[in-house]
């Protein structure tokens, strides 16, 4: 059978991807390497969702929310909140267990997807600026799969990696990329503990100017005991902050705190180093929080993330490339098909500083569809963190709601395509790919 449309990857954008092009009449494979869909939200226990608002204003809508309000109806998200630490509009707090169980039951309603779990993608078969068929593997053997077009929303650009498609890596001094993390989840915290500390030592804190923490606890501080720690020998991570969200479950947080340096997301020793080091940190960040953080007395590691979690890999070039001065300036493309309003947000490739670049909350700027043109190939589309970007715009379009919202766009430009009996992606009329998705409650422009 030969497909409209694969899919390689389920994440943020990978779904948003499938769910379009199968929505807009496309027949869509869907292929992703774990037993279970959602990508770094799901098997990385990455969140919350940030952000979908720049002010009062939502910026990303389409499928995202349709996630949000399905996840809300569920018990598995609280919603769009202010964000108690200030750095954005608002956070979307969620259980990655239950947006799990909600992929599932999303991807099943589609009659035009096709689904196939503990897949990988090793080889692309290829004729001149057109992709025939990509290999897999799986329990089954290898094989190969066809189709007219193919979206790469692996994350790190697999499938155009392996097609021989440019790109680069890092930042450009010395190729280095943003640090990765392992989350994990604890339980059996006293929230009320921790609010009152925050309350009677807020300079310890990067805080809103609103308190909201009873409604919310975020945590961006306990720079002193980490210091302490540090002193004590107690801590030896890379680290200067406390970062961490409170779960939906009673008592449970998500830590975003273990520190993986100058190692690639695309490469296998490299990985395989990284989960190592970051079990060995969340021991030890376990511990400091139990004897250094009130609150954190009777508490107890409840999971790891099935993987650690990728800032930055591969980032491929396309028709354009987005620019720092793009982000900052609050750019409106006349091509563009998803909206951002995340400041740039710099983990430190060496260290432990953490700089957020903006320019005000109100800020936001849309991604012109060209950055997901490759240059080089017709029918491949990426999508998600590896669109055409500069190490400093990457660390703004690179999170979820973004994907999810570029995803949306990618497969909505195949499902066109198809229909237009093209197998280009960079013929596809782009006033009327963006017309679709705004009648599909898709932001793709600023408004005066």
């Amino acid at each position: 059978m030969i497909y409209d449309v694969i899919v390689a990857g389920s994440g943020p954008s990978g779904m948003t991807a499938a769910l379009a092009a199968a929505r807009n009449g496309a027949k869509v494979l869907l292929i992703e390497k774990n037993g279970y869909l959602g990508g770094m939200n799901t098997a990385g226990m990455v969140g919350p969702f940030m952000t979908f608002h720049s002010g009062e204003k939502q910026v990303v809508k389409g499928i995202a929310e349709e996630i949000v309000e399905r996840l809300m109806k569920r018990g598995g998200c609280l919603g769009h909140i202010p964000d108690p630490i200030g750095v954005v509009s608002t956070i979307t707090p969620f259980e990655p267990e239950q947006l799990k169980q909600l992929y599932f039951e999303m991807v099943t309603e589609e009659k035009n997807i096709s689904l196939l779990l503990h897949t990988f993608v090793s080889g692309v078969g290829k004729t001149g600026r057109s992709v025939k068929n990509i290999s897999c593997v799986n329990k089954s053997g290898i094989f190969t799969v066809e189709a007219k077009l193919f979206i790469d929303a692996t994350g790190d650009g697999d499938v155009a990696a392996l097609a021989k498609a440019k790109y680069e890596e890092g930042r450009k001094s010395d190729n280095l990329a943003q640090p990765m993390t392992l989350m994990f989840k604890m339980g059996g915290i006293n929230f009320d503990k921790i609010r009152n500390y925050i309350r009677k030592n807020p300079e310890q804190f990067i805080l809103s100017e609103e308190d909201n923490l009873d409604q919310y606890v975020a945590v961006s501080g306990y720079f002193d005991s980490i210091n302490v720690a540090k002193e004590e020998e107690e801590f030896t991570i890379n680290r200067d902050r406390v970062l961490m969200f409170q779960g939906i479950n009673p008592g449970e947080a998500f830590i975003n705190m273990s520190r993986i340096i100058k190692l690639q997301g695309t490469n296998g020793s490299d990985m395989t180093k990284a989960e190592v080091i970051g079990h060995k940190q969340i021991d030890e960040i376990v511990h400091f929080l139990k004897k250094y953080v009130e609150g954190f007395e009777h508490s107890f590691l409840v999971q790891t993330a099935s993987t650690v979690g990728v800032r930055e890999s591969r980032r491929f070039h396309c028709q354009y490339s987005l620019t720092m001065e793009d982000v900052l300036e609050g750019k409106d493309f006349e091509d563009g098909v998803a909206a951002c309003a995340f400041p740039i947000d710099l983990h430190d490739p060496n260290g432990s500083e953490l700089s957020w670049i903006r320019t005000n909350k109100d800020s936001y700027y849309t991604i012109p569809y060209r950055c997901m043109l490759l240059k080089q190939f017709d029918n491949l589309i990426v999508t998600g963190r590896c669109i055409d970007t500069s190490h400093e715009s990457m660390a703004s379009a690179r999170v979820s709601p973004t994907a999810m919202a570029l995803g949306e766009a990618a497969g909505t430009a195949a499902a066109l395509a198809i229909r237009m009996g093209i197998e280009s992606f960079s013929k596809v009329d782009v006033k009327k790919l963006k017309e679709i998705l705004v009648n599909n409650n898709c932001i793709v422009a600023k408004e005066e």
